[in-house]
């Protein structure tokens, strides 16, 4: 087939690109003017240029595309951010999705995430059946998330032949612009001076990329499937890297801290007019536990989950190779070795 790519240009997307162009499948991207496409200047795509919120640059990268992987969205916690989330990633799909409906595609792929669950106040596992709590928390990001995973449902019930998929939290290699694999690297950095207890689901990207191609080529139809990994406790987590990379893991602190530290931060950002680097619905989400299960899309897509280790080693591979991560210990120098 034919496939339309937005935000290939990304982590998730460029991933899924690859593996789609691996799969003998044409792909064509669809990136901003301004977008660096050099990450994928090894794999055979066509570049189409325009913004996900043009309708007609959209229609205009359909033509003669029988199929489309929505994965453009953009990630924030910040104050001030909401408009954004909500154009990018709500508007977002009502606008590529419905050029898509227009144009006739015979398969649609939209890149959800388990953002549109919310996340528990203990740990507690859920799958696609689980109905969340993104209202009653109230953090934007989760929000625009669900609303463009929502508009994907009422499409699919106007005759689009979308398949929705659910990443958790994304690692691996190639995280070009340093979204959510930079977080290992902060953390090796020694970047993260604390962290607050929560959970998540801990993904590769390859693994997912592979969920995306599975679920284009035979995704049921207005279906939902969670590509999740490895379900760990924040305190696992960075035990766990600390010691593939050598480092002291940071110091848990309590929650009432972590945000009273993130309201210091938004009120100073506002007052200097700087960014702060933490903020309350950051801390908010991060005490969260969204914890997944990925067994309906291993029955079904055929997904696999690589070991965790295996996952944060080629991640750290890929940035020292890159030069933005600097082998200073032992067990960095071996993985640059």
């Amino acid at each position: 087939m034919r496939v339309l790519v937005t935000g290939a240009t990304g982590l998730v997307g460029g991933a899924v690109a690859r593996e789609l162009a691996a799969r003998g499948h044409a792909v064509r991207i669809l990136a901003r003017p301004t977008s660096d496409a050099s990450s994928l200047a090894d794999v055979s795509v066509e570049i189409a240029r325009g913004d996900v919120l043009d309708a007609a640059a959209v229609r205009r990268a359909l033509e003669g595309c029988e199929a489309v992987v929505h994965t453009a969205g953009v990630v924030g916690f910040r104050p001030g951010q909401e408009a954004q989330l909500m154009e990018v990633n709500a508007r977002g799909v009502e606008v590529v999705l419905g050029a898509a409906l227009e144009a006739g595609v015979k398969r649609a792929v939209l890149t959800s995430s388990t953002a549109v669950l919310g996340g528990t106040r203990a740990p507690e596992v859920q799958d696609e059946t689980a109905e969340g709590n993104v209202d009653e928390l109230g953090i934007p990001y989760f929000t625009s998330k669900k609303m463009g995973e929502r508009t994907a449902i009422a499409l699919a019930s106007k005759g689009l032949p979308v398949t929705v998929v659910r990443p958790a939290y994304v690692l691996g290699p190639g995280d070009v612009h340093g979204s959510s694999s930079a977080t290992i690297v902060a953390l090796v950095r020694r970047r993260i001076p604390a962290y607050v207890e929560g959970g998540a689901s801990f993904c590769d990207v390859r693994d997912v990329a592979v969920g995306h191609a599975a679920a284009l080529e035979r995704g049921r139809v207005g279906d939902v499937y969670i590509l999740g990994g490895h379900n760990l406790t924040m305190t696992q987590l960075t035990a766990r890297v600390a010691a593939l990379s050598g480092v002291k893991p940071p110091p848990r602190i309590p929650y009432t801290a972590a945000l009273g530290a993130a309201m210091v931060q938004e009120l100073w950002a506002r007052v200097s007019g700087g960014r702060a680097a933490m903020s309350r619905d950051l801390v908010r989400s991060a005490a969260l536990y969204t914890l997944v299960s990925s067994t309906k899309a291993e029955r079904e897509l055929g997904y696999t989950i690589r070991p965790f280790d295996d996952m944060i080693r080629d991640t750290l591979r890929w940035f020292i190779a890159r030069g933005k991560l600097r082998p200073e210990t032992a067990e960095l120098q071996a993985l640059a070795a």
